[in-house]
């Protein structure tokens, strides 16, 4: 029993030192979710501790030996526009993410300065909340956990549903299966909602500019906006916005209107529930009363569907 017990208290030692050294990673909130990975998932370091845990503590007692070894394999990784210096483990890094297993097999690779340079528009507020999942394999739950993460100085700076996508778009980019799939399982579930809030439409063009065209979130939007979206929703975005709308995005929320109304029989014929007098610029509605082109249901007063006013030019 005293064995397990200093084994228990040795790894949970040796994961404090790792976050104390590690000074861009910050423990992670009570109420943050953990998935327990498997052996498969776990960084090398995890699965050697795991392993070599009564050797690590005949050596010399403590455990903050092997935290030392771990963290001399550091590579820097430079970030952003200013090109923030980060010190982040090699072993982590490879085990984690494809892109770099394959820069840091000297490929891309700085060799003397050991250094990798990721491109400009990678913001370090993403940045942190990788490294953060990094050490502690864990998504924040709470809203302010995010943004503490993300970017303790300005924490207002960008909305977490889009810190959540632009750290989804960094998976995809640098390869980070394990993260992507957490990632995946929160943005899905978010919709699980009954509030109707919808995406803004810089959120839409973000993500169907940045992830690749059979990524399943965005069909998730095109589908949400189908499901939800009605015109008074927009009543905050800017007139001008319209006209920046992905055309992949208009495209998929189209064709979705026409497989559904394709499956829907109750609403395939409504065609004759339409005002075409509405169409024919009558002058006058004394025009209109007389025109001789009316269907049945336009003279039965049964036809509802009438064209929209044209907008006045301010």
């Amino acid at each position: 029993m005293g064995d397990d017990v200093s084994r228990t208290r040795g790894l949970k030692a040796l994961r404090d030192q790792l976050l104390r050294n590690h000074h861009f990673s910050r423990p992670a909130s009570a109420q943050a979710v953990r998935t327990p990975p498997s052996d498969e998932d776990e960084p090398p370091l995890h699965r050697f501790v795991g392993q070599q845990t009564d050797r690590i503590l005949d050596i010399n007692g403590t455990p903050s030996a092997i935290a030392r070894l771990a963290t001399n394999d550091n590579v820097t990784i430079e970030v952003g526009t200013e090109r923030a210096k980060y010190q982040v483990s090699e072993a982590f890094l490879t085990h984690h993410s494809e892109y770099f297993k394959c820069a840091l097999a000297g490929t891309w690779r700085k060799a003397p300065e050991h250094i990798v340079v990721l491109g400009s528009d990678v913001e370090p507020c993403i940045f942190n909340l990788f490294v953060e999942w990094l050490y502690t394999q864990t998504l924040p739950v709470l809203t302010p956990d995010w943004r503490r993460i993300a970017d303790p100085v300005h924490p207002f700076r960008v909305s977490v549903k889009m810190l959540r996508l632009k750290l989804y778009v960094f998976t995809d980019r640098f390869v980070v299966p394990g993260l992507r799939k957490q990632l995946n399982r929160a943005i899905v579930n978010d919709y699980e909602s009954d509030c109707p809030c919808l995406e803004e439409y810089e959120t839409i063009m973000y993500v169907f500019n940045n992830l690749p065209p059979t990524d399943p979130i965005l069909d998730l939007i095109v589908d949400r906006y189908f499901m939800v979206w009605r015109l008074d929703l927009d009543e905050f975005e800017d007139e001008g916005a319209y006209n920046n709308l992905p055309h992949d995005f208009l495209l998929r929320f189209y064709k979705r209107v026409g497989k559904e109304r394709r499956d829907d029989l109750t609403n395939r014929h409504q065609l004759f529930n339409m005002d075409f007098c509405s169409y024919h610029e009558h002058k006058t509605e004394a025009d209109k009363l007389q025109c001789p082109h009316k269907t049945k249901k336009m003279r039965t007063g049964q036809a509802w569907l009438v064209r929209e006013p044209l907008r006045q030019e301010v």
